[in-house]
């Protein structure tokens, strides 16, 4: 896929380093690249298109001026020869938690230790969800990956824990053709007594089953749950729903 229309920042790191900056060890989060540069440009448009989707809204975000588009023999540490998508500079035990973060969305993304002349710039995670789990499936179609996220624990009782799923598809080239997101309180419901969010990465694809609730009457809310199958129909990524009510307060009504 070529990169068109993306404003694309090419550094070349000179050994002489930047003004301010002493040469330390640091850890390279890198999103890819290739052996030219084209190769790194269409790297960072793939970024870019999937960054664009909120692919990991909430759970990273690059520092500014990343990503950048860097010369590999540049950096004493990198293998020279190649043209590197670096998506920050992080203190070596930082480096690690990013990498898991990121690599639940791009498996293909890597980390190296190398000496790095410039200030430090890891990317941020959070501060919306954590990545728990995620898992991928590689269909002739595509690939559907499924990322599983929670909210940050907290001691306020009015701001329960929350986990979404969030699911891509992508084209055996990269390209992002679909997206969704469900989200839900995975703790027992009280008026259906069941869990009320249910995640499931098992399988031949990604399933979530959920609870939402409507107006009844004085003895509660009707109780809905819904269950959607993730899927591939064609270039499309396919959300059918079952929706089934559980809880029907309609009749407790006063009279």
């Amino acid at each position: 896929m070529k990169a068109r229309g993306f404003v694309v920042m090419t550094v070349v790191l000179a050994w002489a380093g930047v003004a301010g900056a002493e040469p330390r060890p640091a850890q390279l989060i890198i999103w890819g690249g290739g052996k030219d540069t084209a190769e790194a440009e269409a790297s960072l448009g793939r970024w870019q298109q999937r960054a664009k989707m909120d692919e990991w809204d909430g759970t990273l975000k690059v520092a500014e001026g990343y990503p950048r588009i860097v010369q590999s023999h540049t950096v004493p540490g990198l293998k020279p020869g190649f043209v590197v998508v670096v998506l920050g500079a992080c203190e070596p035990a930082a480096g690690p938690k990013v990498l898991e973060t990121l690599k639940a969305f791009e498996p293909a993304a890597y980390a190296r230790d190398v000496t790095w002349a410039e200030p430090l710039a890891c990317p941020q995670l959070g501060p919306e969800w954590r990545v728990l789990q995620s898992k991928s499936w590689k269909k002739k179609d595509g690939t559907l990956t499924a990322v599983l996220l929670q909210t940050p624990e907290t001691k306020e009782p009015h701001a329960p824990t929350r986990q979404a799923l969030r699911v891509m598809l992508r084209a055996p080239d990269g390209q992002v053709l679909g997206l969704d997101e469900r989200n839900g309180e995975p703790a027992v419901d009280e008026f259906a007594m069941k869990p009320g969010f249910i995640p499931t990465l098992d399988g031949a694809g990604p399933t979530v089953t959920y609870l939402t609730h409507e107006a009844g009457c004085t003895g509660g809310p009707n109780v809905f749950e819904t269950r959607v199958k993730y899927g591939i129909d064609g270039d499309t990524l396919s959300t059918p729903e079952r929706t089934r009510l559980l809880v029907d307060n309609t009749h407790n009504c006063d009279r």
